[in-house]
């Protein structure tokens, strides 16, 4: 049984690390900035403390809590590269986990506990990208592993806690966590031992928590820093994907995240009314409040997953005993089957292994080889890569960082101008654009009708496009020899970095959907079939164009579409 547990548990980290380590796609999110600003802060010995990046807002204040996590970052790249960047981000991961798995292998039963992980790591898998948030699965993770152990009997490593907090608030916006940590054990102790409310361990405890409260305001905007995560979100003008809740997404995406999540939530709340008598105060605390967090906004996913496994361990270790050994018997064989089907499924989808995602690479190349000149437009998913690629020669429009300008300009600025073209050419008059560097895969619809617009308006034209991004300039003197040098006509465009790729194909595909241009749809769509012939969307979109055309080939597609769609 020994070995077998051993195994099983090879197959657990091995799940994690195959979830983790895969390539690289943050770089055109915010992991590029990131670096941008480790660099900064290294050169400059301070920290930023306005929007620096753009020439809309420069001045605009900005509080970065995770300004050590970016020189950090920016350390590991410059001295070992992405490959060591993406090794010790998985090491970060995968020690923040096995530290909660491997205190509880002995104790606790092994079927509640590998249960537990299997369906805690699929939800863990929402956010497997290189963040700041790292070092708070690492820092939740050691804070309940001394809080339970503190719980249980009197021990000198709760003192270490006040230290990791200060770590904490300069890393990563969630250093909160750990005091709403403290409280909740500090507030069950008064509860389970007002009769000895001043023993040593209720003392030391409260101390503890607060020494934390003091240890958050240890950041460069103190007292501003430390209340940062109560208020964040009231001057933001942009609704991001990560920061919505469930149910919203659900009804968008229906993704299966959200749903071993549903499981998840109804297994642990099922749990206490099994239990009812065995059940402990803090537990509940902790379940009640990472669930509301994480059913709030799905970035929280990760929150629920480190906040609430010793929970999930803990009680279905007693409900699990109760099983009977055939039952048991049955519950062994499956695991390693099911560790094994997830480890190839997960690795097929998420990709294993070293390399960086292109995205913006080769437009910004494109960009900066060309000589362009601001004022750049560009849009709020491309921006921070944009930083990382052009501060600071260029200055952007806008970033990914929507509390680090007005909620005022996105609101009434950014998304009208993308909506109306009269809109857009009064600001344009007024910043007097030069270029225009969008990433089409921007799924706002205010992004959708900006680019329909943007490549029949006779003022911009198109100079180059990829399987990411969108380049255009104005059509005046300056821009005159890179116009006739790479301009091209709109019903054929010449689509860079495609290489026979199936998802460069698909990307290619969207924005031609997205602007109409149909003819070069279909053919895009006729060219993805020859690298994946059963590729439904294509499938299905060929058959309503030739059905339209009134073409023998619409029923030749359609019945593909309905053998290996359907």
């Amino acid at each position: 049984m020994k070995l077998y547990k051993l195994f099983v548990s090879f197959l657990i980290i091995s799940l994690l690390f195959i979830g983790f380590f895969h390539p690289i796609i943050s770089i055109t999110q915010d992991l590029g900035r990131h670096f941008l600003l480790g660099e900064i802060i290294l050169k400059t010995l301070s920290v930023p403390k306005t929007n620096l990046f753009s020439y809309t807002y420069p001045d605009f204040p900005f509080v970065n809590l995770h300004w050590l996590s970016e020189v950090l970052f920016f350390v590991i790249f410059k001295t070992i590269g992405f490959n060591g960047l993406l090794i010790f981000s998985t090491t970060i991961v995968i020690a923040s986990f096995g530290l909660m798995f491997f205190k509880l292998f002995k104790s606790n039963n092994f079927l509640a506990l590998s249960g537990g992980s299997i369906l805690y790591l699929l939800i863990l898998f929402e956010r497997t990208d290189i963040r700041p948030e790292i070092f708070s699965f690492l820092f939740l993770s050691i804070f309940l592993a001394i809080l339970y152990k503190y719980r249980e009997k009197y021990t000198k490593w709760i003192f270490l806690l006040p230290f990791i907090e200060i770590l904490w608030v300069n890393m990563h916006i969630y250093f909160i966590i750990g005091n709403a940590l403290l409280f909740f054990f500090l507030l069950e102790n008064i509860i389970l031992k007002r009769k000895k409310l001043f023993s040593k361990k209720t003392k030391v405890l409260g101390a503890i928590f607060l020494l934390s409260l003091v240890a958050a305001l240890i950041n460069p905007n103190w007292i501003t820093g430390a209340t940062y995560p109560l208020f964040f979100q009231q001057n933001y003008g942009y609704t991001i994907e990560e920061n919505q809740n469930i149910f919203f997404l659900w009804e968008l995406f229906q993704k299966q995240t959200i749903l071993y999540f549903a499981i998840s939530s109804f297994l642990l709340l099922s749990s206490f009314l099994i239990l009812f008598k065995k059940t402990r105060l803090v537990d509940l605390l902790l379940s009640a409040f990472f669930i509301f967090l994480a059913t709030s906004a799905i970035r929280n996913f990760p929150l629920f997953v480190f906040g609430t496994f010793f929970v999930f361990v803990y009680n279905y270790s007693f409900i699990l005993s109760k099983l009977s050994s055939n039952i048991k018997k049955l519950f062994y064989v499956l695991l390693p089957i099911v560790l094994i089907f997830l480890i190839f499924n997960v690795s097929a989808k998420k990709g294993f292994g070293f390399g960086v995602e292109s995205g913006a690479t080769k437009g910004t190349d494109f960009f900066l080889k060309n000589n362009l000149q601001n004022p750049l437009f560009n849009n709020f998913d491309i921006g921070s890569y944009l930083d990382y690629r052009f501060y600071p020669k260029i200055k952007v429009f806008i970033d990914s960082r929507p509390e680090s300008y007005p909620a005022d300009f996105i609101k009434n600025t950014y998304i009208p101008m993308q909506y109306d073209e009269k809109i857009f050419s009064r600001f344009d008059n007024s910043y007097n654009f030069n270029s225009i560097f969008f990433s089409y895969l921007d799924q706002t619809p205010w992004a959708n009708t900006f680019l329909y617009k943007i490549v029949r308006n006779p003022k911009w034209k198109i100079v180059y496009i990829d399987d990411y991004s969108i380049i255009l300039v104005k059509d005046n003197e300056q821009n005159k020899r890179l116009i006739t040098t790479y301009g091209m006509d709109i019903n054929n465009l010449k689509f860079s970095n495609l290489n026979d790729n199936f998802l460069s194909f698909v990307k290619a595909s969207i924005f031609l959907n997205k602007t109409g241009l149909k003819d070069q749809e279909i053919e895009m769509y006729e060219k993805i079939l020859t690298v994946n012939p059963n590729y439904c969307p294509a499938l299905y979109n060929l058959s309503l164009y030739y059905s339209n055309v009134n073409s023998d080939l619409s029923r030749a597609y359609f019945m593909k579409f309905q053998n290996f769609c359907k």
